[in-house]
């Protein structure tokens, strides 16, 4: 009787580590940490077109987030995806016109028009909360903690 039950716990062990190996990682679970990472960009970016003379050093705009995660946009629509496309292409022609100044020490990047930026970031700002707001219920992620459950088999 005592071997039967550590035998029943080494393979109720076995079967949990099983799963926790196998079970997918990412999918749609990923999606509001990549929506919330391009927002993030968003936000700083419209934060710093907004100022953008008013600095005593240029700054450059920010696309770390973007970078990581432009191809894992596919979760949302074609509009959108284009959209934060066409942002984001901007934004790095911006910095591109921004460094070449810096580097030849003049202020040429103060003709740098960001109307047409500002407008773009604004709509990226309301897509992507409105699709936080949509699929998570709220615009900002909840913290996570880690869970035992969650190890084995996957926070929800």
């Amino acid at each position: 009787m005592d071997a039967s039950i550590w035998i029943l716990i080494a393979i109720i062990a076995a079967a949990l580590l099983l799963l926790s190996l196998l079970r997918p990682r990412g999918g749609p679970s990923k999606y509001p940490e990549v929506a919330q990472a391009i927002l993030w960009d968003v936000k700083i970016n419209r934060i710093i077109a907004e100022n953008f003379l008013q600095y005593p050093k240029v700054k450059t705009f920010e696309t770390n987030n973007w970078r990581l995660n432009r191809s894992r946009i596919r979760f949302l629509s074609e509009s959108q995806q284009k959209l934060l496309q066409e942002t984001f292409k901007n934004i790095e022609e911006d910095n591109r016109l921004i460094k070449a100044a810096k580097k030849a020490k003049s202020d040429s990047y103060k003709n740098i028009d960001l109307s047409a930026l500002k407008a773009n970031l604004d709509k990226c700002i309301l897509e992507l909360e409105n699709w936080l707001q949509t699929n998570i219920g709220t615009k900002e992620l909840p913290p996570k903690y880690p869970t035992i459950s969650g190890m084995f088999f996957g926070d929800r």
